[in-house]
């Protein structure tokens, strides 16, 4: 059943509004990592962000078109809350970042699974799917990295001390 242009509308700009918020954060992250491999990924994880936003900015021409307006204070997840009361400083340790993006990419994951079907148009929910594998793919990633944080590495590698390579 697809919904009203209004009720699209408002969905997209919350969806951009999230991948803003994700924009942001993996950037200070990425400005934050001293270490090399650690901050490719997270410019890795930061530019996905922005193909997102450009992704919804084209979903928004096609189905509702005319100017986007203002974005809603609040996005997809908790990163709305983090910059709106200006608590990214606080953050001090990597498996905060990282348990703060794990929680923000699965909301995000869900907001698009949940929202594929604002529209009949197969194309749109083949989009919102494909959004909602990248957000969780990005949760997997994650989640392996805080896995190796905290000195799991039995899981990836029986015999050595690395996790597998992303």
């Amino acid at each position: 059943m697809t919904k009203s242009k209004q009720q699209i509308a408002e969905a997209l700009r919350t969806a951009i509004r999230g991948e803003e918020d994700g924009f942001m954060f993996y950037d200070i992250m990425a400005r934050k990592a001293v270490n090399p491999e650690a901050r490719r990924k997270l410019e890795n994880l930061r530019d996905d962000e922005v193909r997102h936003k450009r992704t919804l900015h084209h979903l928004y021409e096609q189905y509702v078109g005319g100017e986007i307006g203002p974005l809603p204070e609040k996005g997809l997840s908790v990163l709305s809350e983090v910059f709106r009361k200006g608590q990214v400083a606080q953050l001090k340790t990597e498996m905060q970042f990282i348990s703060l993006a794990i929680e923000a990419e699965i909301a995000t994951a869900r907001f698009y699974q949940t929202e594929r079907n604002l529209t009949d148009d197969p194309i749109f929910q083949q989009v919102f799917d494909r959004l909602a594998e990248e957000e969780h793919s990005h949760f997997e990633l994650l989640q392996a990295e805080k896995e190796a944080l905290a000195g799991n590495y039995s899981w990836f590698s029986i015999e050595g001390t690395q996790p597998l390579e992303h």
